[in-house]
């Protein structure tokens, strides 16, 4: 039996389309929004809610991954990738979206999911990503 979930599928399939439009509008603005403000939401979401809760704990993994590529110097990707990245992170940004986040829990949902969307998109600059990082620490 599938998990209920507070976003439908015509919400879910909305966000996926917004978020792949949202990518291709992307500028070079919005990379430095993302990179000045993330770490101040990451802040926020700690000291909000309880981090140990799964779906939080695992979100804020994946953003950190996400923004630790995106400010990688080393580490070359496709444009489209990092697009998909900073539309994804802007979402998770924005306090009002689709399950406004100052709902407890619950409004970090919607998140969640566009960030696991980004994730499947990139899932290839991903694993280069970590195999970047191995080698560079088995060279340090």
């Amino acid at each position: 039996m599938p998990k209920e979930t507070p976003i439908s599928g015509a919400q879910q399939q909305k966000l996926e389309q917004e978020l792949f439009s949202r990518a291709q509008r992307v500028t070079r603005e919005d990379e430095k929004v993302v990179v000045e403000e993330l770490p101040e939401k990451v802040a926020k979401v700690l000291d909000s809610v309880n981090q140990r809760l799964p779906v939080v704990k695992t979100m804020l993994g994946k953003v950190k991954m996400l923004y630790a590529m995106l400010r990688d110097k080393e580490f070359a990707m496709a444009w489209s990738s990092k697009t998909m990245i900073i539309a994804g992170l802007l979402y998770f940004i924005s306090p009002i979206d689709l399950l406004p986040d100052y709902i407890p829990v619950l409004g970090y949902i919607d998140d969640a999911f566009v960030i696991s969307i980004v994730m499947n998109a990139i899932a290839s600059e991903i694993e280069r990503f970590q195999q970047h990082k191995a080698e560079a620490e088995a060279h340090s």
